[in-house]
């Protein structure tokens, strides 16, 4: 696909703001090169992923270590259902492979319900409203969260919030660029760049807390920057373009939603397709938060300096990696660009599946290597490495890709389906899990 097939955003009496031409999204001028508006996105999703990986990055090991145990687990309201609810799919669970599937559960289903986020947002309330609904929704499930006895519950809240968030804030930032600027790449690729400032300091925050004072307060840490995220999106909000509505059915042109033109149902099919390929990726590189640090509390010598290192610190390395692969691979890119040769989307994509994957043989050829003993730390991070460069590659060229090619009558809609995919390979992360133990 290429630039000249990217297609117009639905103009004339059925939006309220062209997106093609967002109105006062220039407005006091430019930041860094780039609308206004992309900083309040920046700050927000700074805030949401210090939250999110904040309370992913402790909590299979907080399920492990104190939730799913005895005198713990009698406190979690219909913990009892729950857990014969999935062992009558699953068979007889290990508390660890009841957390390993309650982490894919969990995190598969925050990426499931963009989809509907998108088409709440589409067809009744704007994305807007549906952003704020979502964001105050996920505060909320954060600071339940804190309560042993609110658990199932707390979860529920935050898959139904980030449902809301997600697929809309990717909306937002598309639109803040025309049809024809060659500047949504890169916008895309600071807004990933936000995601790992988040997560390269929330282990060092959320899971040192977590590990060496208690886990409630790790989860406080992840609820106070969700409350963070909320009012920075609201302070920002006049500088988000304005809502694409659907006109009224009485309205004096009658207008309607746009509908699907002839030809764009291939390139549906098409965007599906690169998504299956990132559904696999996303099912191995997510392990590094589910079963990564439980084999490497056991596989790892995690002695640095004389001081026994906390395993979430690994993710740290995960924050500041992707952030040094993305500022890499938009410059390698831009040279590219400048001299005619920038590969395709779809070979990028191809690319970081490949990184991902080596990742992964030099975690098995470490563990190989080492027999009966511990692999080195630097193991650890070789495979962080490889594993984090791998994500502009495969997450922003995709995000850029459905943003740009996307049909217009399913703008938000299809940026819930990327998420849906990513929730697929969330799934396969529990499922691989629960099979640790077992192989």
């Amino acid at each position: 696909m290429t630039d000249q097939s990217e297609p117009r955003l639905p103009t004339g009496s059925d939006a309220i703001g062209s997106p093609s031409a967002p109105p006062d999204v220039h407005a006091d001028g430019e930041i860094f090169g780039h609308p206004p508006g992309l900083a309040f996105i920046i700050a927000v999703e700074a805030f949401w992923s210090f939250a999110y990986y904040g309370m992913v990055t402790i909590l299979t090991l907080y399920m492990t270590r104190q939730l799913f145990t005895p005198g713990h687990m009698e406190h979690v309201l219909g913990f009892v259902r729950y857990r014969a609810a999935l062992e009558a799919v699953f068979g007889a669970m290990t508390p660890l492979a009841l957390a390993s599937q309650t982490f894919g559960l969990a995190t598969g289903m925050i990426y499931a319900l963009p989809i509907l986020g998108g088409l709440v947002a589409d067809r009744w309330l704007g994305q807007r409203r549906t952003i704020v609904l979502g964001l105050a929704v996920q505060t909320a499930g954060h600071l339940l969260l804190v309560t042993e006895a609110g658990f199932l519950f707390a979860l529920l809240l935050l898959i139904l919030g980030a449902g809301l968030v997600k697929s809309n804030l990717l909306g937002q930032l598309g639109r803040l660029y025309g049809s024809g600027d060659t500047r949504r790449t890169r916008g895309f690729g600071m807004f990933l760049i936000a995601v790992n400032i988040g997560g390269f300091i929330t282990p060092l925050v959320c899971g040192t807390l977590g590990e060496k004072v208690g886990w409630r307060y790790g989860l406080m840490a992840a609820a106070a920057s969700m409350t963070l995220a909320l009012v920075a999106y609201l302070a920002g909000l006049r500088r988000f373009p304005p809502d694409v509505v659907r006109a009224p059915a009485s309205s004096a042109q009658g207008a309607t939603r746009p509908r699907l033109q002839v030809g764009e149902g291939r390139i549906v099919i098409a965007i599906l397709c690169v998504l299956l390929g990132g559904m696999f990726n996303t099912g191995t590189y997510n392990q590094a938060f589910n079963i990564f640090p439980i084999w490497a509390q056991a596989h790892i010598d995690l002695s640095l300096m004389g001081f026994q290192m906390p395993v979430t610190w690994f993710s740290t390395l995960d924050g500041v990696l992707t952030i040094l692969g993305t500022a890499l691979a938009i410059r390698l890119w831009a040279w590219q660009a400048h001299r005619g040769r920038e590969p395709s989307e779809v070979t990028r994509i191809a690319t970081g599946c490949a990184m991902t994957a080596a990742g992964f043989l030099i975690l098995a050829g470490a563990s190989a290597a080492a027999g009966v003993g511990k692999a080195p730390i630097l193991a650890g991070a070789a495979f962080f490495l490889f594993a984090d460069f791998a994500i502009p590659w495969v997450d922003t060229v995709t995000m850029a890709l459905i943003s740009r090619a996307a049909p217009p009558a399913l703008n938000s809609t299809m940026l819930g389906v990327y998420f849906l995919f990513f929730a697929g390979g969330n799934f396969l992360v529990g499922w691989l899990g629960h099979f640790y133990e077992i192989l």
